[in-house]
């Protein structure tokens, strides 16, 4: 029913000029395939394309992720240390190696398999102080290099504001917190709370919004992807349970969305009970589908208070003028150099997916 978003799933493949063209100066797209007799990376950079090869197959980089992930808690003690290193020493080391990334701050990245489950701003580079990606890197990520540019390409009509929405404050008080910070912190905010933050009046307000934020319950659901949703207040026609199949049609054009909740950035493939793919359907892919431009969502189960302050510092740095992007990765080396968030669970679990960034 929606011809313009019609490429997102069916386009044809874009060159790697194409990329290029987009490409800033400081930037680079990486494309990685995963299989097990090898793995390799795919870079584009403005004046050329390369293949790197890394040193891990698809087998030992699953079980590293889910390693890694196993340990990234709040009671993980530094043990993550180890096995982020060495996700940095297969993935991105060799990258650096082949010089491809010489004079480059911002990359996009395009996961494979296992590697849509894995923190990446969270890898450990060796020597130099154990400098987190993040410290080094402004990351964003997308599903291939045709939605990029698709996503890029689609027309938008005007918006404006910020919708902040915050439907189950009772249980999760740092959601309240989240979006008083933000309506001090942006302009031109409206702000739903409790029993106002009906799912009828998001389908109402959200189309007009240049900015959606939820903060909120998420679940993913193991069986059947397609009906993982985000939790709002029922009212009217509407339940409050908004899945990812209801998501597709709402025609949100927002420049970002803001899913605050528990793993919003997963979808079906290896955690799920549902075969894996190279595409993994979820609500980030289904916000996207649905007009976004970008959208923020989680890895993993994250902490309530923990995010009341990311959120606040992040929409603090978007008012300052930052790039999403940019944003995401100042906050996050802002938490991990806090004792009180420096571990990786309370900022790593944050990523940014989508298009490039608005012109």
């Amino acid at each position: 029913r929606a011809p313009e978003y019609s490429n997102a799933v069916s386009g044809r493949a874009a060159s790697w000029r194409e990329v290029a063209r987009r490409l800033g100066p400081d930037q680079a797209f990486v494309s990685y395939l995963l299989t097990d007799s090898g793995s390799i990376a795919l870079v584009v950079v403005r004046d050329t394309v390369v293949s790197v090869a890394l040193p891990l197959s698809r087998r030992e980089i699953a079980r590293l992720v889910e390693f890694t992930r196993g340990v990234l808690d709040e009671r993980s003690a530094g043990s993550w240390r180890g096995p982020l290193r060495r996700l940095y020493a297969a993935l991105i080391a060799p990258l650096e190696d082949s010089g491809v990334l010489d004079g480059k701050r911002r990359i996009v990245i395009v996961p494979h398999a296992e590697l849509h489950y894995a923190p990446f701003a969270a890898f450990v580079a060796a020597g130099a102080g154990d400098q987190f990606a993040a410290q080094r890197y402004d990351m964003s990520f997308t599903p291939s290099a045709s939605v990029w540019l698709t996503i890029d390409e689609q027309k938008r009509p005007a918006s404006r504001g910020v919708l902040a929405f915050a439907p189950r404050n009772d249980a999760l008080r740092g959601t309240q917190s989240e979006v008083t910070a933000i309506s001090s912190t942006m302009p031109d905010v409206l702000v739903a709370l409790g029993r106002d933050a009906t799912e009828e009046a998001f389908r109402r307000n959200a189309p007009g919004r240049r900015i959606v934020h939820l903060a909120t319950f998420g679940v993913l659901n193991k069986q059947n992807p397609l009906f993982s949703f985000v939790e709002l207040a029922p009212g009217g026609a509407h339940d409050g349970i908004l899945e990812v199949n209801e998501v597709f049609g709402l025609g949100i054009h927002a420049d970002l969305v803001v899913l605050s909740a528990c793993q919003t950035a997963l979808g079906s493939g290896a955690q799920a009970d549902v075969p894996p793919g190279d595409d993994w359907v979820g609500l980030v892919r289904a916000f996207l589908l649905a007009g976004a431009r970008q959208v923020l969502g989680t890895l993993w189960p994250v902490d309530d208070w923990a995010t009341a302050a990311f959120m606040k510092q992040f929409y603090g740095n978007l008012a300052r003028g930052m790039t999403a992007e940019r944003a995401l990765s100042v906050t996050q080396n802002a938490m991990a150099a806090s004792p009180a968030t420096s571990d990786p669970f309370y900022w790593a679990g944050f990523v940014l997916v989508g298009g490039p960034e608005s012109r």
